[in-house]
């Protein structure tokens, strides 16, 4: 599965989600289990002891790697 966020590094107001069929999958299993209920979810990375993203970097040297991603569903 391969599934990054990244951001670039001159506008670190961009941010990239890279994900293959696997991770987009799991990506939308994990929007849905926050459409039953206002909660959050964490992604992370597993240097972040996480293993829901990868480290994999996909968008080249203008980006890096964000470790967490925080899905939050509001009221």
């Amino acid at each position: 599965m391969l599934l990054t966020v990244e951001k670039q590094k001159s506008n670190q107001g961009e941010v990239a989600i890279c994900f293959d069929e696997e991770g987009l999958e799991f990506l939308i299993s994990q929007l849905s289990k926050l459409r039953e209920r206002h909660d959050h979810l964490h992604l992370m990375t597993p240097a972040w002891a996480g293993n829901e993203l990868t480290e994999e970097l996909q968008g080249g040297d203008q980006y890096e790697l964000c470790n967490s991603l925080r899905l939050v569903r509001l009221p």
